[in-house]
């Protein structure tokens, strides 16, 4: 039962931490929201394991501007089929004009200056409850984010052009339809199956 409730917690928090704010949100700024919610998003973010929000959105958008190019930040081709698949590829320097409209933002860069402070706060604050609390809400969802979104600059990319992978639905939610996104990245509905899309419907109407 741990595993599921940790799998559940971590679909979840990858929904609307990395699928719907890290990536539609801040990255694309497909929608509007309020300061609350921004703040969910971006501790649930940090939770799954993606650090600095404004380091993740300028990768990303890196990674649209030179898509399936040696200048791609996690291309298969370039950067190496395990390193892609691990998440170890590395970025050295980030132009600033990839990130010049998030550092106005005063909670992106509050999260940026802070959010491994605050993720440690959290994780330390959930051991004294119990390990199995530590396991489902700290380990899981580290875990499953770095295996998901590794798998899915992997198999989303691997021949060389975004394709559609909607299986990885079920370990990096809403960002199967990888395809339709790079065809209209501001949208916020890529497929009819899209749950990030839905969910975004009912956020705006809150």
């Amino acid at each position: 039962m741990i595993l599921l409730y940790g799998y559940v917690f971590y679909y979840v928090a990858a929904l609307l931490g990395i699928s719907i704010g890290y990536h539609r949100y801040f990255t694309h700024r497909s929608f509007k929201t309020h300061q609350v919610l921004e703040y969910v998003m971006l501790m649930l973010g940090t939770i799954c394991g993606g650090r600095s929000v404004l380091t993740w959105a300028a990768v990303h958008r890196m990674h649209h501007a030179n898509s399936d190019t040696e200048e791609d930040p996690h291309s298969p081709a370039y950067k190496g089929v395990w390193n892609v698949l691990s998440s170890r590829w590395r970025v050295q320097t980030i132009p600033k004009k990839y990130i010049k409209d998030l550092l106005s933002n005063p909670r992106i860069v509050f999260f940026h200056r802070y959010g491994k402070y605050m993720h440690l706060t959290y994780a330390a604050i959930i051991l004294l409850i119990s390990i199995d609390a530590f396991i489902i809400f700290v380990i899981i969802p580290y875990v499953l984010a770095w295996i998901g979104f590794g798998a899915l600059n992997y198999f989303a990319h691997k021949d060389g052009q975004p394709s559609n992978v909607p299986i990885l639905n079920l370990i990096a939610p809403g960002e199967g339809w990888h395809k339709n996104h790079h065809h209209e990245p501001q949208a916020t509905k890529l497929h009819n199956m899209d749950i990030a899309g839905v969910v975004i419907e009912y956020i705006r109407k809150i």
